[in-house]
């Protein structure tokens, strides 16, 4: 078994073709095959169901060997950039991974100012659900994740909270509640509501909080994105409830009103997170700093 063994394995399994992997490593189809076929013939089991790959479907043990070769394909990709950056021939990768909330609000000017001082570094930002970024930082896939949750208790990972990521009402500035006395929970469920999809992260927090104060939504329309709600609130759909980092710009123009939510206890945080094993970059520790940085006064 050796790391080009390996790192044909993991991008069979990741691209489900093996054309795209023989694009991708610039070797022959047949290359690609020999490579699955001797790996399978050192470890003394299969690792596929079909030898065929024409369906790309791994056995129990397979997935068990899959969850070790992927980490060691990263760690190896990760020791040949670095080696790259002390021969001189790269300035080095940095691969973020981020929630939408922090990567569509927050990160923007954070990112700029570490091109800034660093501008043959490349950075990667991945924008996905929670779950999918912690995976990928526990198999060495990211150096560093931006993500919204409640909480992060892993003993692989470090985490930092950066700022409480606390939800919002939200109101075009014309909506009967927008301006009304202190609002009680029951209170909306008088109006039309537009809800985050179901499953989000968000939409968790809400139904909990509805189902403790006994409130049943007006459901008017289910979004799977934080532009398209506040878009579908602007136009007088319903009012929402919203990551309050994700409406400021709205809010200082006029075009959205906020409200705090009646008898909501806090639960998420925007936290920093990272691998407690992985190389330690100047790029990541720089950005680390920085990120602790602009938020140590917004977490007082």
């Amino acid at each position: 078994m050796n790391l080009q063994q390996l790192k044909v394995f993991v991008l069979t399994v990741q691209l489900k073709k093996l054309y795209l992997v023989a694009q991708q490593l610039e070797i022959t189809q047949p290359t690609v095959t020999f490579h699955l076929n001797k790996l399978q013939e050192e470890l003394g089991i299969a690792l596929f169901h079909t030898k065929s790959y024409h369906v790309i479907k791994l056995t129990e043990a397979g997935q068990a060997f899959y969850h070790y070769a992927s980490q060691i394909h990263s760690l190896s990709s990760e020791a040949e950039a670095t080696m790259d950056v002390y021969r001189g021939t790269a300035a080095g990768v940095l691969a973020v991974g981020s929630t939408h909330t922090p990567a569509t609000y927050l990160l923007p000017p954070l990112l700029k100012q570490l091109k800034a001082s660093n501008p043959r570094l490349t950075v990667m930002l991945d924008v996905r659900p929670a779950p999918f970024i912690l995976d990928k930082l526990k198999r060495y896939e990211l150096d560093i994740g931006i993500i919204s949750n409640t909480r992060v208790d892993d003993p692989e990972l470090v985490s930092k909270p950066l700022l409480k990521d606390d939800l919002v009402l939200i109101f075009p500035p014309d909506h009967a509640l927008a301006s009304a006395g202190e609002l009680q929970p029951g209170d909306l469920a008088e109006h039309p509501f537009v809800s985050h999809e179901p499953g989000s992260i968000s939409r968790q927090l809400i139904d909990r909080w509805a189902d403790s104060n006994e409130v049943k939504f007006q459901i008017s329309l289910e979004v799977s994105g934080t532009e398209a709600l506040k878009a579908a609130v602007k136009h007088g759909l319903g009012y929402g409830m919203i990551a309050e980092a994700a409406v400021q710009e709205e809010q200082l123009e006029g075009k959205l009103c906020t409200r705090a939510i009646p008898k909501w206890v806090p639960e998420r945080q925007i936290y920093a997170v990272r691998h407690r094993n992985k190389l330690i970059t100047p790029a990541l520790q720089e950005f680390w700093k920085s990120l602790a940085e602009a938020f140590s006064e917004q977490r007082k």
